[in-house]
């Protein structure tokens, strides 16, 4: 079984309610929680630097959720590979994962997102992956 924590900024309508760098609370968490996997939004620019990442043991891997299921625009793989080699500077690459940054539909209103943007956004995904982890 794996144990994993989903660190959520908030996911409805396309609203957050958090912003802030992960540093203040990076250590107590990261290092103290029984998880094995850390999912961390890293969307936009209010999730913060990859630094705090420098305090995840070795023995948990971080998914780096640079997916957004707030917004509609695509992103675009070479931006997301040149992320992931951002955060390899802090954790091992086999140690990181790529996902969403959050559910597609975390509450009973979701997003505004047609099935085809969440598929376009999943194969982004699979391609990405594919580009990094080969």
């Amino acid at each position: 079984m794996t144990f994993a924590i989903h660190l959520c900024r908030g996911n409805q309508e396309g609203r957050w309610l958090v912003s802030g760098d992960y540093e203040p609370i990076a250590r107590p968490i990261f290092r103290g929680i029984a998880a094995t996997r850390l999912l961390l939004e890293y969307d936009d620019d209010r999730s913060g630097s990859f630094a705090p990442l420098r305090h995840v043991p070795d023995d948990k891997t971080v998914v780096l959720g640079l997916i957004s299921t707030k917004r509609r625009q695509a992103e675009i793989p070479e931006d997301l590979v040149r992320r992931i080699a951002e955060a390899n500077r802090f954790v091992a690459l086999e140690r990181l994962a790529l996902s969403p940054q959050c559910g597609f539909a975390s509450s009973i209103i979701g997003n505004d997102l047609s099935m085809e943007d969440e598929r376009r956004k999943l194969e982004t995904l699979c391609e990405t992956a594919r580009r990094v982890w080969k």
